[in-house]
């Protein structure tokens, strides 16, 4: 799959959802944290709001002296918890301001004190007691000063509401109106003020209540607009959801969120997978060349690499580049994804790339020789960024080793037909040639000798690319087979070229052991295998043809006493155009092993060799055994 069909992959859902489906508008890539933002703009307004409306009502509290009695309750319990009472009955004399400004004003003198004390003493008095270091006078605040003192506390009960979460909130919330309790106290008791605290207790109290409120309103609504945006989008398959009359309003959002982040998680198990199912490896990248998505492919080259097979093979969080040289073993794969970066961070800058990015990102590169001798193609494609989202890079790398393998050897191919397919046409003119020269050199017998030895040549190698190319791509017409006929009817075949080098051909197989094949294939990739005995065998030499059965297979063996097959040639015997021995490079082409391997395994069978230099070889087809009725159809 190559770059450009996973960027449309990728856009496809965009352009799905271009069209308004149930009412909704098409949302752009970034919507999604423009109505977020939005949505937070909104809640910071309200906040603002009903930050100015408590300051508002605090300021009507105090002015009105609303929590006046209130006050006053707090400081009659907070004196006698400040001040020590007396268990016997005490008379307080008090002295309104009047009094004490024809006295003279505050404080008043020692002489009008003890002329207090003396009359006190004449009315029988048990004992009068007057500290004149520590008598105090408690002065309650001024209006102003309860109104500066109740604002603070309110805008620091905001602030608290506005950083905190829900329950953060209600702890702050209330512990801040047991501050400034505490707070009155100390004044009352070191200060000897007192602060009126209940206006302030009220309002930060009756805070929490209203703010939650209304951003668990924001929230259900935010919520609910984007439920009904994603139930208008197209999606993937999800059970049914019962729906139940008269449902609370929350539990209502709270499925639709539920629903919501079901759809999302669905939605990216599902992108996951496909990026796992792609057959290449596949990198999705930041814009600053962090991987951020690796399929199951990359893990797999990673983890095959020698450099860390002791350390986790992730690639995630890691730099593209490298990724890619742990994947290539080639600093070319590094530079192209800087390359790449550079050009991005142009597009993105909203600069004119040079005039090879294009190109690059479409042609790719190509490192031949890469890690474990593969060859591996990288593309790159880009993301691109849009409003509240970067961009990113989406790199492929495909291995394209058998795609290189299969040009080498139609190179190969064609190289070696061109030499081939022409040598027995060229010696057929030149036949002709010599046969129009006076006098000729051939006899009217040879010339029509040598014309068809070159023409069997030629007929030959054209009969093997017709059965091989019709083993490779058309079906085997099979059936139930007996071996042992068609070992026969091949062996007949070859007794012209048997009787030429005076090669005795012994067959020893009994009929009824029977397999599904393609007769006529079969037949000829039983004559390749008898023929390439007969060929390597020196003259009046034997060739054997064994059939026998094992539990499950019918063993066919071509046991000749020609030279052998080298070790190192084994390897290469069944590809296309492999000579068995250079000295024989004339009288083959390299066609019938591939054929006879081709044959076998479209069969479900298994094609051994063994060989012992100068002794000969002896190949093995091991067919699938038909059980049941042996009777051939």
């Amino acid at each position: 799959m190559s770059i450009n069909r996973i960027k449309r992959k990728i856009s496809k859902p965009e352009a799905q959802a271009s069209s308004p489906r149930a009412g909704l508008p098409y949302e752009r890539p970034g919507t999604e944290s423009l109505s977020l933002k939005a949505w937070h703009s909104n809640l910071t307004r309200d906040w603002i709001w009903l930050t100015a409306a408590l300051m508002v009502l605090c300021l009507c509290m105090i002015s009105s002296h609303f929590l006046h009695r209130a006050d006053r309750m707090f400081v009659d319990a907070a004196s006698r918890v400040v001040h020590c009472v007396s268990a016997n009955k005490v008379a307080v004399t008090a002295v309104d301001d009047r009094t004490v400004r024809s006295l003279g004003g505050w404080p008043i003198s020692d002489g009008i004190h003890a002329q207090r004390a003396d009359r006190l003493t004449q009315s029988n008095v048990a004992a009068v007691e007057f500290d004149l270091s520590t008598s105090t006078l408690v002065r309650p605040a001024s209006v102003g000063g309860d109104l500066i003192f109740s604002e603070c506390v309110v805008s620091l009960a905001c602030i608290l509401l506005y950083l905190l979460g829900p329950r953060a909130g209600l702890f702050a919330s209330v512990g801040l109106a047991g501050i400034v309790a505490a707070g009155s106290i100390a004044m009352l008791a070191f200060g000897h003020r007192f602060l009126s605290p209940c206006t302030a207790i009220f309002i930060s109290v009756l805070a929490y209540p209203l703010w939650a409120w209304r951003r668990q309103e924001a929230l259900l609504n935010y919520l609910s607009m984007e439920a009904a945006k994603s139930a208008g989008e197209p999606s993937l398959p999800e059970e049914p959801r019962t729906v139940k009359f008269f449902d609370d309003p929350v539990q209502r959002q709270l499925s639709a969120a539920a629903s919501l982040s079901d759809r999302v998680r669905r939605h990216r198990e599902f992108i996951s997978e496909w990026v796992d199912s792609l057959p290449e490896a596949t990198l999705v990248t930041s814009s600053t060349g962090e991987v951020i998505l690796a399929n199951e492919r990359v893990k797999a080259l990673c983890q095959s690499s020698e450099l860390r097979r002791t350390e986790r093979a992730s690639a995630a969080g890691r730099p593209v580049s490298d990724v890619l040289f742990e994947i290539t073993a080639s600093h070319r794969a590094t530079e192209f994804a800087s390359q790449a970066l550079a050009l991005f961070a142009l597009w993105a800058g909203d600069q004119d790339p040079p005039a090879y990015g294009e190109s690059m990102f479409a042609q790719g590169i190509e490192i031949t020789n890469a890690r474990n001798g593969r060859a591996l193609l990288i593309k790159c494609a880009q993301i691109k960024p849009s409003t509240g989202r970067d961009g990113g890079l989406i790199f492929h790398v495909a291995d394209v080793s058998s795609v290189r393998r299969a040009e080498r050897q139609r190179d190969t191919a064609l190289r070696f037909l061109s030499h081939d397919m022409r040598s027995p046409q060229a010696a057929i003119l030149a036949l002709v040639e010599q046969m129009q020269q006076q006098p000729p050199r051939f006899t009217a017998s040879q010339f029509a000798m040598l014309v068809g030895q070159y023409a069997t040549t030629a007929l030959s190698l054209a009969d093997d690319f017709l059965f091989l190319a019709r083993a490779e791509s058309l079906p085997p017409k099979l059936t139930q087979v007996d071996p042992a006929l068609v070992l026969g009817d091949a062996i007949d075949d070859l007794w012209p070229q048997a009787t030429a080098r005076s090669t005795t051909v012994n067959l020893f197989a009994e009929p009824g052991k029977c397999t599904i094949a393609d007769v006529q294939l079969l037949r000829r990739a039983f004559a390749n295998l008898i023929g390439n005995a007969i060929k390597f065998s020196p003259r009046y030499a034997t060739v054997d043809v064994h059939l026998a059965e094992t539990e499950r297979h019918v063993k066919i063996s071509v046991i000749d006493r020609g030279v052998g097959i080298p070790e190192q040639k084994r390897k290469a015997l069944f590809h296309e155009f492999s000579q068995l021995d250079e000295k024989y490079s004339r009288s083959g082409h390299g066609l019938g092993l591939a054929f006879v391997k081709t044959v076998v395994d479209s069969l479900g069978g298994k094609l051994q060799v063994d060989s012992v230099l100068g002794q000969g070889t002896t190949f093995m087809v091991f067919l699938p055994k038909l059980h049941g009725n042996s009777q051939r159809d």
